[in-house]
Order: C-alpha cells, then structure tokens, then sequence
C-alpha cells in the first residue's frame, strides 16, 4: 500500500510535508517579528510616540479578528491555492481571482521592501555603531542576492529542506525576542502602563499636534502595527503539502498570538528602554531598537540583535516567496494564468519556475522602485550609488522607497482581507446553517457576520488614515495599487465571461478538507 502522506499526485505537490509545528513556524517568519522590531516600530513610534506599545496591541487585536475569519475559511478548504482558494470556496470565482492576484502581488512587493531598508538603512547604522566605519550608499544592491534569490533556491529545493530552516530560524527568533524584551523591561527606569492610556501624558499633547492629536497619532501608528504583520496567513498556501488541514487551522491561530504578544511585548520595552521623556528622539536616531539592546544588554545584546533582525530578514524572503509561489503554482494549474507556473520540479516536488518568477520580480521591484521614488525626491541616480550610507539624504531615500513597497503591501493586504471577511459572511448565508439555541445563535453571529465586518470597517479606516492627506510617496503607491486593482478585476471578468470553465474551478481544483470527508 502507498503512504498517503508521500503520495506524489500528478500536477499536485506533495502531501504530508508539514506539520502543525513547521506551519506556525511559517507564520512566524513570514511575519518577521525581528525584522519588524528594527523597523515598524520605529515608523509607528514616528507619529505614536511613547503610546507606540497601545497602537500595537490595539493592531494585534484587529488582526485576532482575522484569526476569526481564517479559521472558518480553513475548516473547509486547503490546498496551494491558500486565499484564492479560500474566496473561491465560498464568493465565486471573480473575487478568487482577483484575490488570487492581488495576494502574490503583495507578498513580493514585501520582499523587495526588506533589502532596501534592512540593507541599505539598517546595516550601515550598525555597522557606523559598533565599528564606526562608513559604507557606500549602493550596500544595499548586492543584499538582494542574500535577501530575494538565496532564499528562492531554498524554496525551490524542496518543502522540507525550507521547513527545517524556517523552524529553527522562526522558534529561536521569537524566542529571542521575548527574552531580551523581558531583560529590558525589568531594568528599564521608565515601566509604566500609562503607555497604553491616551490620556495620562497630557504635558506632551503638542507633540501629537501635527497630526490632529492623541488619537489620531495612536491611529497612524497602528498602520505600521497592522504593516507589521504583513505575512500573517502565510501557512495557508502549504495547504495542499501539510499533514492535514488542521495544522493550517491552529498556525493561523497560534501562530499570530504568539507573533502579537511577542511584537507588543518588544515596542513596550524599546518605548521604556529610551526613555518616555525623549521620544521625540527615537525615530531620528536610525537604529533606536539596537540602541536599547546594547544599553542594557551589552554591545553582546545589541550584536545578536541586529543578527537576529537580518536572519529574520532572510527567513522572511524564503516564507514570502515560498507562499507567492505557490499562489501562482496553484492559478497556473488553474489555467487561469499561463501553464508555465504550474510546472513541478520533478526532482524537489516544488513549483520551481513560479517561484524563479517570484524572485525575478522582486529583485527588479527592489532595484527600480529606489532609483524611481529617490529620483520623485530629487536624489540622482549616481548620487544614490556614489555617496555614502550615512548621508541623510540617501536614508531618506532608501526610506522612502521602503514606505513606498510597504504601503503597496499593506494596501494588498488590507483588500485582500476584505475579501476574505466578505467571503465568511457569504458563504454562511449562502449554507444556510440551522442553529438551535441562543448560544449557537449569539456564536453564529458573531462569528460569521460581527467580527469580519468589525475587521473590514478597521481596515478601511487604516486605508484612509494612509492616503489622506497625500503625501510622497505613499499616495502614489496607493494609486498603483488602485490601478492593479482594477486590472485584476478586468481580468477576472474576462476569465468568466470568456473562458466559464476555467472561472468555475478557479482555486477549487484541489481541496485537501473535501478530499479528507470524502475518504472518511
């Protein structure tokens, strides 16, 4: 008898591969906590201020509503196809297909942002910190090589050798996170919970006064807070390799809460390890995390820090791409995009050449979205590769370009949920469900109607606080996501109404949950 769980079906990847362990250890990396920690932070602490630790876990909350709605989608479907399959099972094909698009999209959006920042902001601050040396402003550039297409030949070399690494890269970085957190909190002069009180610092109300007050400064920075968990989700494309579909139903589930304490846990102790009295300094100083690790924790502290952030960095690129692949792998053998990103690898089991395109894209994203936006801020070509990291003007630069991709991702994300927030309170009315007693009832409810529409109302209100009023480059990044927005749903159209056999199985071609009831 075949063992089901290495079971190599045809134009199928291969089942039984991941378990509930490598799947949370997935969400975590695509997350990228560490990552995260160096530099959202440090943009919500921009407009937020000492009140940065209150947008995080007011964030982390929102996206516990998420939870919600990937839960109930995952009970019913799995497979590589991840969201679009998700849509599909339960809205039809055009919102699947445009999500479909949308989710790739912005997954490699995201990895092109991490090489800019990471490399080009990031490692000169480090490296200008510890050993005082100046590097070249082009730094960034070769990283895309450590970044993007080390790990797309990670993924591309199978499941396995990709889970291996993600486990212990994603379990010990978290891990790190929340000890050397922990250390710092403990010795910190400044703890205090008034970080999450709007209204206990009333003698440092002008500094939220550019923005329009408190409130307001707490909501911007809750756009970095929800930015930084672009990712999350990032198990459900392994639905189709996984040992079964339950472990993409707990990843999602554990998977961000322990993401979310960590990431509150880490802004709370970088806001108190500064100081409330001086943030109006933190965000100018570059690398303010690094800074409150080395204070307290020694130059060994900061050192594996910084470490740890550029490892996050890299696992991060292997989790994206890993999922974007897969995504285009999945609408490929859908035959809704061309037939070439469905091709298996037949020695890996890996869609190896959606995954190459996926790490193509993002190395020229990363590479022509910093010469366009630095030229928008009058910054020259051969300025951007002749001067040095530590110019200000080139930080900003590079800086620019990582709010630009950033705002692109989290524009993609935040569409893409509200899809997947309509597609739970649609398929529920559509299965017409009998519950008897209040209690299913009050569940069923709320479960299926209050929470996503809650969740969707939020994310709109995150997507307006970002384009109003415009500012460069955010508000052109906001337009181009306009623009492929609308092209997705053209092309979805097109597929529906030109080619109706194609949209009718569009992410459905496979489902792990329906072939799991069938043999049961």
């Amino acid at each position: 008898m075949v063992d089901n769980k290495t079971k190599q079906y045809s134009n199928r990847l291969m089942t039984g591969q991941v378990g509930t362990w490598g799947a949370i250890a997935e969400e975590i990396s695509a997350m990228a906590p560490a990552c995260d920690s160096i530099a959202f932070v440090v943009s919500s602490a921009v407009f937020a201020f000492f009140l940065t630790p209150l947008s995080f876990i007011i964030a982390t909350l929102t996206m516990f509503l998420e939870v919600n709605t990937l839960y109930h989608l995952s009970k019913r479907h799995a497979s590589a196809g991840g969201y679009c399959g998700y849509i599909a099972n339960a809205f039809g094909p055009v919102p699947a297909i445009s999500a479909g698009l949308m989710y790739p999209m912005y997954q490699t959006v995201s990895t092109a942002a991490i090489p800019v920042f990471v490399a080009g902001v990031v490692l000169p601050g480090v490296v200008m910190y510890f050993l005082g040396v100046g590097m070249p402003a082009w730094i960034w550039i070769p990283f895309i090589l450590a970044f993007i297409i080390v790990p797309i030949v990670i993924a591309i070399v199978g499941i396995r050798p990709q889970m291996k690494y993600i486990r212990v890269a994603g379990f010990f970085e978290i891990i790190f996170l929340a000890v050397l957190s922990a250390i710092i909190i403990i010795k910190a002069p400044d703890n205090t919970l008034n970080v999450f009180n709007p209204f206990a610092w009333p003698q440092y109300s002008s500094w939220f006064a550019p923005e329009g007050g408190v409130f307001t400064g707490v909501g911007l920075g809750m756009i970095f807070g929800l930015t930084s968990f672009i990712g999350y989700g990032g198990s459900a494309p392994l639905g189709e390799e996984a040992t079964n579909p339950k472990a993409i139903t707990r990843s999602l589930t554990f998977g961000l809460f322990i993401v979310g304490i960590v990431m509150t846990e880490v802004a709370y102790a970088q806001i108190v390890g500064w100081g409330i009295p001086l943030m109006q300094t933190f965000s100018s100083s570059g690398i303010p995390g690094i800074i409150v690790a080395t204070t307290y924790t020694g130059i060994v502290g900061g050192v594996m820090f910084a470490l740890v952030a550029f490892n996050s960095a890299f696992s991060d690129g292997v989790a994206m791409q890993a999922n974007a692949g897969r995504v285009y792998f999945a609408m490929g053998r859908d035959g809704i995009i061309p037939k070439f990103f469905s091709f298996i690898h037949k020695k890996y089991v890996t869609p190896s050449k959606a995954l190459i395109f996926v790490g193509v894209v993002s190395s020229i994203v990363a590479v022509l979205s910093t010469f366009i936006v630095a030229m928008g801020a009058g910054v020259s070509p051969y300025a951007l590769m002749d001067n040095k990291a530590s110019d200000p003007v080139i930080i900003k630069a590079l800086t620019d370009t990582f709010q630009f991709l950033t705002t692109m991702a989290l524009a993609g994300l935040i569409i893409t949920h509200i899809l997947l927030n309509t597609s739970v309170m649609t398929m529920f009315r559509r299965l017409k469900e009998k519950h008897t007693g209040i209690r299913d009832v009050v569940l069923h409810m709320t479960q299926h109607y209050l929470f996503p529409s809650i969740a969707t109302v939020i994310f709109i209100f995150v997507l307006y606080e970002s384009i109003v009023p415009p500012v460069y480059p955010i508000t052109y990044a906001i337009l181009i996501i306009g623009v492929y927005t609308v092209f997705s749903v053209v092309y979805a159209l097109y597929i529906k109404y030109k080619k109706p056999e194609l949209a009718k199985k569009a992410g459905k071609y496979v489902n792990i949950v329906d072939e799991e009831h069938d043999k049961s």
